[in-house]
């Protein structure tokens, strides 16, 4: 789908969804662009488009380069950002002459909105459309850092202040977390489920780092065609205004991944503290059931001469002697708080 935007009577308007108005245009917006269409904007403007596969590789020399007099700028955008399963995607500024080409395959919110912005007035030259498309996607990407920070800030929450089993606290601790359990305050974290939260956030937070890196590179190579195309100094005051904001959000982002790294540990770390007190609830189990067992298996022998065998009392008395075996090591242990 091709659309094309022009100046006219003072206002920034849509032409239409062809090519008839290409001698106004100042902008031609390419949404998955079919070979036809490709051909097409081929030989309007005697200029190769770049394919999905050419936009999508890494090296610097597919991305960002001058061909033909027009100026070729590529960068990772982020799109479906309604929740942690965010799609990466490139977008490739063309610039030649006054237009400006863009060319993608999804639909962010942020050019949405720019478009909506611009067509309800003034009007916008080529370098004023990509400085405006640049500013919402980066705005969008503070948007998602915030929001992933605010979420980790939760998560943070729901690993460091639960209530810990009682078995891994000393006895005064223990009396107040059972003070605490019949409160509806009380509550255990499901720390699997924050392993899956903190590995969206890690995916989210690198798709970010991704996008940024992109961005960077392809305002330090606008800022390198300045000189060229002369764009004016309040364009330039912008370009190196959103240079400084990147990298402020890359920052962010590499503190954003080093407290996802924090965090994985210590709900790692959280999980190995739940097994082990499980595990000390099994041995301190068979330490307590241990001296009942011993004395059921020398009473349990088939010896013809025991003395006890003809004790009027002995039935009971070796059932007394397994409880008191029993209960005592319970106490002892619950003294010592490891219950």
């Amino acid at each position: 789908m091709i659309r094309t935007y022009s100046n006219s009577s003072g206002k920034f308007v849509l032409d239409g969804e062809h090519l008839g108005a290409l001698d106004t245009a100042v902008w031609v917006d390419v949404l998955r662009p079919t070979r036809d269409e490709e051909s097409a904007l081929e030989r309007a403007f005697g200029i190769g488009v770049p394919t999905l596969a050419e936009m999508s590789e890494i090296e610097l020399s597919s991305r960002l380069y001058s061909e033909d007099g027009a100026h070729f700028l590529t960068a990772n955008m982020l799109s479906r950002t309604d929740d942690d399963m965010v799609k990466v995607s490139p977008i490739t500024f063309i610039l030649t002459g006054d237009k400006v080409i863009t060319v993608r395959y999804e639909e962010p919110r942020a050019i949405d909105a720019f478009v909506a912005r611009c067509l309800k007035s003034g009007t916008y030259s080529a370098d004023q459309i990509l400085i405006g498309i640049l500013e919402g996607i980066i705005e969008r990407i503070g948007d998602l850092l915030e929001r992933a920070g605010h979420d980790l800030d939760m998560l943070s929450e729901k690993v460091f202040f639960t209530q810990a089993p009682a078995s891994v606290r000393h006895a005064a601790a223990a009396k107040e977390a059972k003070a605490k359990s019949s409160t509806p305050n009380a509550r255990q974290c499901d720390f699997q489920a924050v392993l899956v939260e903190v590995g969206h956030k890690g995916d989210l937070i690198s798709k970010i780092q991704d996008s940024l890196i992109s961005l960077q590179r392809l305002l330090a190579f606008d800022s390198s065609l300045a000189s060229e195309r002369k764009p004016g100094k309040t364009i330039d005051h912008r370009i190196k205004t959103l240079a400084v904001d990147v990298q402020a959000l890359r920052d962010h982002a590499g503190f954003l991944t080093q407290k996802i790294n924090f965090l994985l540990d210590a709900t790692l770390g959280m999980i190995n503290i739940q097994q082990t007190a499980i595990i000390k609830i099994f041995s301190v189990a068979a330490v307590v059931f241990l001296p009942p067992t011993l004395i059921a298996s020398i009473y349990g022998m088939n010896y013809k001469y025991m003395p006890e065998l003809d004790w009027a009392y002995g039935y009971p008395i070796a059932l007394a002697l397994m409880v008191m075996s029993a209960v005592l090591p319970y106490l002892f242990f619950k003294w010592r708080g490891w219950l």
